[in-house]
């Protein structure tokens, strides 16, 4: 079996509106997350879809679901204080919900509305082989990495060789809970683990990468939302005039 578990429990301070979180801002007249959750609710591959929530909005939120119809959601549950608390809640109840060891754990951003459905398949297909999967988008402009103010010519990266990480990211369920319990055996080092992949890989295990194009942007800041808005609107442009 395959769960999807959605998160969707952040406030959104960085898109600096004051109000609604970011997930629940409309776009064309339908919530940024119901577009998220819209494409695993068709993607065939996924089962049952595990929503993780702000405390404040769990009302909101199933009312969004029954609302639009998203049939797959078997739950809805509370947020964490952070992402990696958010995440595991939504393993937790992938256990609760009777998860076995080998069934596959798809995790993704809500905030992430125009991940690909075939992504999201390779993904599932990549980690039932390997054990764990991640999305990655090729870098478009020269990279350097340094811990100072200037560099030299090791610093400079082949954009071949280098990739921003996105999302959605699926491991066995067996084997994420694992890592989970590890890492608190183990020091927390000089990189923060901000997502499952990277608890993951700090166990020492590595992770096959799902190379993606297109556009699979996360709605961070006011300038992410207007351009998600012009995304869509070439798309129904091109749907309207048969482009």
């Amino acid at each position: 079996m395959n769960f999807a578990i959605i998160l969707a429990a952040g406030v959104g301070q960085r898109m600096r509106n004051g109000g609604m979180p970011k997930q629940f801002l409309k776009m064309m007249g339908k919530p940024i997350v119901i577009y998220t959750l819209e494409k695993f609710d068709q993607n065939e591959d996924i089962d049952k879809i595990i929503i993780v929530c702000h405390s404040g909005y769990m009302d909101y939120m199933q009312n969004l679901v029954d609302l639009y119809k998203i049939k797959k959601v078997e739950k809805i549950i509370t947020g964490g204080s952070d992402r990696q608390k958010s995440l595991e809640h939504g393993l937790e109840t992938v256990k609760e919900l009777g998860g076995n060891n080998d069934d596959i754990v798809v995790i993704h951003d809500g905030v992430r509305p125009l991940v690909n459905i075939n992504i999201i398949s390779e993904n599932i297909r990549v980690a039932n082989k390997y054990g764990g999967a991640i999305t990655v988008h090729p870098v478009t402009e020269s990279v350097v990495i340094t811990d100072s103010e200037s560099v030299q010519m090791p610093d400079f990266k082949k954009r071949a060789d280098t990739y921003s990480l996105t999302s959605p990211q699926a491991f066995k369920l067996a084997e994420i809970l694992e890592a989970y319990t590890e890492i608190k055996d183990l020091e927390e080092g000089d990189i923060p683990l901000l997502d499952a992949a990277m608890v993951y890989a700090k166990t020492g295990a590595s992770i096959k990468l799902v190379k993606e194009q297109g556009v699979n942007i996360k709605i961070t800041t006011p300038e992410d939302y207007y351009y998600l808005k012009a995304i869509l609107e070439l798309e129904e442009n091109k749907y309207i005039f048969g482009l």
